[in-house]
């Protein structure tokens, strides 16, 4: 297959929707040699926040010298950004050749009577026979749903289990409580030491079962801008290119996890450490765009918890500024416990439909938003939303709700910027 053939292959498994379970993933694997047994594996879990931790280490591990691969989902700007290695999306080149590799496999996998791979498993066992091929030193793993029967955790053998912050998010499958989502998420825990930070006690009841437990200290904000933010922890200051203070949690879980590498014997030092951490930049989490005289972010928040961090970081750096929102978000997420958290900092709503079978309508989105500004418009598409609210009195405009617009958003607001 070319590049183009192993995207539209891709697409068509993802017809088949999600399937959770280690059972197919582990066949797969084998059949492909079990090449995650060759890795040093940094396993990340969490509701909120892997993405950003994920890319503190990786530029951490990067600048003291390591190889690193690192497994993202879901892709915001660009279907390679799924499998990065040292940052930098894989070739178009080599997700033709590694998603035709597991292809094969997959497709006698069938023929011999077992359930087809979907297509995240099929992209979790390209990315770990690449991050093999290409002799990482290290491979950082994003979980893609939960931990327990996410297809990441059929991986025995790891050097660190992570977890970000606990909350409400895909009740249905993980739990009702934050007890049930923690234990789901609990489960990459591995006779490896679990590096997270102090959360509420129905959530570190569950984590106090790690066999070695490694809490965070608490970083502190020494000073914060619409540019960036300066945080200290342990003694030691850093200079953060992410907005929102909730990245100092994240970029605090990426800093005692390389302490503990280094604890390791890993050549890690406090000179990498603080490099690493002043070039991470994850795109599409409070990524600020300045045309003309306004100012976009683009955010990926689509749920409560991810709403209410946004919410804190607009009072916190662009508290004078007069805002709207491009909103779009999928009928299964809280659409009410985010509007609940962002709607008394709107002026106006532009609502949109995110293309996917998934996507909450527009019209019955701008219904909810309507409570809280009468100055809300259903959108035809992304773009029209985009150049709407760019036409409007506002001067900060939020694209946020779903991952999956921003890429559209992005796009549209580049056009904006020819037309100047």
């Amino acid at each position: 297959m070319n590049y183009k053939q192993s995207i539209e292959y891709i697409k068509e498994m993802e017809k088949q929707g999600m399937k959770l379970g280690l059972d197919v993933i582990r066949e797969l694997l084998s059949r492909l040699g079990n090449p995650q047994d060759t890795l040093k594996i940094l396993h990340i879990a969490g509701t909120n926040g892997k993405g950003s931790t994920s890319c503190f280490l990786t530029n951490i591990l990067k600048e003291s010298g390591y190889k690193v691969g690192t497994f993202n989902s879901p892709s915001v700007f660009g279907y390679n950004e799924r499998i990065l290695q040292d940052g930098c999306p894989i070739s178009d080149e080599d997700v033709a050749k590694y998603i035709s590799i597991v292809r094969r496999q997959a497709d006698q996998m069938q023929l011999d009577g077992y359930a087809a791979p979907s297509a995240f498993e099929i992209e979790f066992a390209a990315a770990i026979v690449y991050f093999k091929d290409n002799k990482c030193d290290f491979a950082v793993l994003e979980c893609g749903l939960g931990g327990r029967d996410d297809a990441t955790n059929v991986i025995e053998k790891k050097l660190l289990a992570i977890i970000t912050s606990i909350s409400y998010d895909h009740t249905a499958l993980l739990g009702g409580t934050l007890s049930d989502i923690a234990q789901n998420k609990f489960a990459i825990v591995k006779d490896c030491p679990l590096v997270t930070y102090r959360q509420c006690k129905e959530v570190m009841d569950v984590f106090g079962a790690a066999t070695r437990l490694i809490l965070c200290d608490e970083p502190i904000s020494v000073s914060h801008s619409s540019s960036g933010q300066v945080m200290q922890y342990k003694g030691e200051k850093y200079l953060l290119n992410q907005l929102g203070k909730y990245q100092l949690t994240n970029c605090a879980l990426a800093i005692e996890s390389a302490l503990y590498l280094a604890q390791m014997g890993y050549a890690i030092t406090p000179q990498t450490v603080k490099v690493g951490v002043e070039k991470s930049l994850w795109k599409g989490r409070l990524q600020k765009i300045t045309v003309d005289k306004k100012t976009f972010l683009l955010d990926g928040a689509h749920n409560p918890d991810g709403a209410k961090a946004l919410a804190q970081a607009m009072q916190d750096d662009f508290a004078d500024m007069k805002i709207c929102f491009v909103l779009g978000v999928f009928k299964d997420k809280d659409s009410d416990g985010m509007l609940k958290e962002i709607g008394g900092l709107a002026e106006r709503f532009f609502a949109v439909t995110p293309t996917s079978p998934r996507g909450l309508d527009s019209n019955v989105l701008v219904e909810k938003c309507r409570k809280y500004t009468e100055y809300s418009a259903s959108c035809d598409n992304i773009k029209s939303a985009i150049f709407q609210a760019y036409a409007s009195d506002c001067d900060l405009i939020v694209v946020c709700g779903s991952l999956s617009i921003l890429a559209d958003a992005l796009d549209s607001i580049n056009q904006i910027r020819e037309r100047i």
